[in-house]
Order: C-alpha cells, then structure tokens, then sequence
C-alpha cells in the first residue's frame, strides 16, 4: 500500500534534508591546499629594538639569530665596529627565505653602492640598512613578517658567505 505524503511533510523533509547538508559542507572545506601566512595587522607584536653590529672590522654579524613576534614594529639598529681606518663597509639585509642568493646576485648586477647593493623595489626584500661606514650606523624600522625563519645578509660584494643570519619570527 503506497502512503501518501502530504505536501507540508515533504517539504519539511526536504528543509531537514538541506539543512543537514548545508551543515556537513561548512565543518569539511579540506580544500588540501595549506593555508597562506597572512601578515598580521602592524604593531599587534607589540614594539622591539634591536641593535645589531659587525664583530670588528670582520665582515661578520655579533648575532647570528634573532627572534622577534609576529607583527611587531622592530626598530634594527645596525652598528658597524670596524676600525674607521678599515674603508670597511657593510648593511644588514632581511630577505624572504630561499632568496639570498638572487638577492645578492640582482644587487651586483642591477645595484650599486648608491643602492646599498640591493636592487631598488626589491620584492624578496623585506628591509634593508644603508651600507653603512666604519665606525657608524643606521636605524630603520619595520613591521615583522608573519611566523617563519627570515634570513638576513650583507649584500656587500663578497661577504653574504659570512655575514648572515636567521630572524626567527613567532
């Protein structure tokens, strides 16, 4: 015997039906992609100074790890402590990770002193000292990036190979 449904019934199961997976469908979305860091609003990691310099006239960072939270407004102080009579020169680089070497390379070629060997509107620069003289230094300010490892460098011809380190962003 076939039972007949009324019309209020049927749609009622189809209301129940829908909502049912309409629910189902917002707990999924694995779209199996991972997730891209998003910059964090600046400031929200709080303010941090930083003061870096060289080790002497050697063309090496006193520091080679620096940590710092996710969206703070970092002020890096790079000293250089060469001996002034040394003519040495050095900056300080951030730079996105896996990038330090076409950094370098795009700052020999398209760079100059006047640049600070790094090539203007760099988007694998995140920030970036002047080259700075013996015996001086340079302040700049920027907002740090999301979570991750960021390398920085010295672009000055020759001394990447040693003069470099990781700021660890949290």
């Amino acid at each position: 015997m076939a039972r007949d449904i009324s019309r209020r019934s049927f749609l009622a199961l189809i209301s129940v039906s829908m909502a049912s997976g309409v629910s189902l469908a917002a707990c999924g979305g694995d779209s199996g992609q991972p997730a891209q860091p998003t910059a964090p609003p600046p400031g929200s990691g709080g303010e941090v100074s930083i003061t870096l310099a060289s080790k002497g006239s050697t063309p090496f960072y006193d520091r080679d790890r620096l940590e710092v939270k996710a969206g703070a407004r970092v002020t890096l102080t790079f000293k250089n402590a060469a001996d002034p009579g040394s003519n040495r020169t050095f900056n300080w680089v951030l730079v996105k990770p896996n990038t330090q070497l076409r950094v370098v390379s795009d700052g020999q070629s398209e760079g100059s002193p006047e640049t600070s060997y790094v090539k203007p509107n760099d988007p694998n620069v995140i920030a970036h000292t002047r080259l700075v003289a013996a015996g001086e230094s340079d302040t700049i300010t920027f907002d740090a990036p999301p979570p991750g490892e960021y390398p920085f460098i010295c672009t000055f011809p020759g001394y990447y190979n040693t003069m470099n380190g990781v700021l660890v962003v949290r």
